[in-house]
């Protein structure tokens, strides 16, 4: 078999352009809210329940956590249900065609133009008490995201799953007020 140097260096810098190609980045927004939460509820045990988290399970997870951490006891049992609800909103670009003409131009750069990405999401807590709901907030959060070779050195300190998951936090630390 031979080798061939100008072979070897094709496939290993198609594969380097291939891997920087879609390397990510993030930028967070400020998490938003139209409402600032300015209750405690006394009731300190309740029975969580998540919905649209079935991809995010280790989010659910960090969530829970945070909850229990924070002094709160979930039981499935309780009458006081607090339900989170994570819903993705649809990216909404000011021109469709400029922006798949904007990732054809970094894919054919190789990744040298990053391409962007808006993704939100809002999370909702909803409070019930014996099917009656007695309260619901809304936070919106968000972030930029960035692909491509010039993303390579923040991808590190802002890895979007990293972003969301702080700022999911973040939603936990505006609606429950340390008491």
């Amino acid at each position: 078999m031979r080798f061939n140097l100008k072979n070897i260096l094709l496939v290993n810098t198609r594969f380097l352009l291939i891997t920087f190609c879609f390397q990510c980045a993030a930028i967070p927004s400020v998490v938003q809210t139209k409402e600032r939460n300015l209750t405690t509820y006394s009731q300190n045990t309740f029975k969580l329940v998540f919905t649209g988290f079935y991809r995010y399970e280790k989010e659910k997870d960090l969530i829970q956590n945070r909850l229990m951490a924070n002094g709160y006891k979930i039981d499935q049992n309780s009458n006081f249900q607090l339900e989170i609800i994570l819903q993705k909103k649809e990216p909404k670009y000011n021109s469709e065609f400029f922006h798949k003409l904007h990732f054809l131009l970094t894919f054919f750069s190789g990744g040298i133009i990053p391409t962007h990405i808006r993704t939100e999401h809002t999370v909702t807590f909803r409070y019930s008490k014996s099917d009656d709901i007695l309260q619901e907030k809304v936070y919106y959060v968000g972030m930029d995201q960035f692909r491509g070779i010039p993303i390579f050195v923040f991808m590190i300190t802002h890895w979007p799953n990293q972003i969301f998951k702080d700022q999911l936090l973040e939603t936990i630390n505006m609606e429950f007020i340390p008491q």
